[in-house]
């Protein structure tokens, strides 16, 4: 915006050297005044804005860099809850009983043998 300025003032210079008169009135003065008073105004909003845009701009960059990050962490804990879960698995199976610690196993191996020794103390008596 500035060497927009300069470049009117630079060309203006080159026409006023061509003028034989360079006289501006009062009201000429004040009104190019005016006019850079508010170009100067409209400069400064417009550098508050890009100043705001910049932050704004780092603070969503952090944003993404901290979602990138906690996205890497629930990568990271869904693989160990995997591991979690095949260690489990695998204790389950560990755990499980076996054919012959099945309890009716034990059940009726103890009545037959409550009964063979009833028939055995039977067969000795007689």
């Amino acid at each position: 915006m500035k060497y927009i300025i300069y470049t009117i003032f630079f060309l203006n210079s080159l026409t006023v050297a061509a003028q034989t008169d360079t006289c501006f009135t009062e009201s000429e003065i004040h009104a190019i005044s005016e006019t850079l008073d508010s170009l100067y105004y409209i400069d400064s909003v417009n550098t508050k804005i890009i100043n705001t845009q910049k932050n704004i701009i780092s603070q969503l960059e952090q944003i993404n860099y901290l979602d990138s990050l906690q996205l890497s962490y629930h990568s990271n804990q869904i693989a160990i809850l995997e591991e979690n879960i095949a260690i489990y698995v695998k204790r389950e199976k560990m755990l499980k009983q076996k054919w012959y610690q099945h309890p009716a196993i034990w059940f009726t191996g103890g009545i037959a043998a409550t009964l063979l020794t009833g028939k055995m103390i039977v067969a000795i008596i007689q």
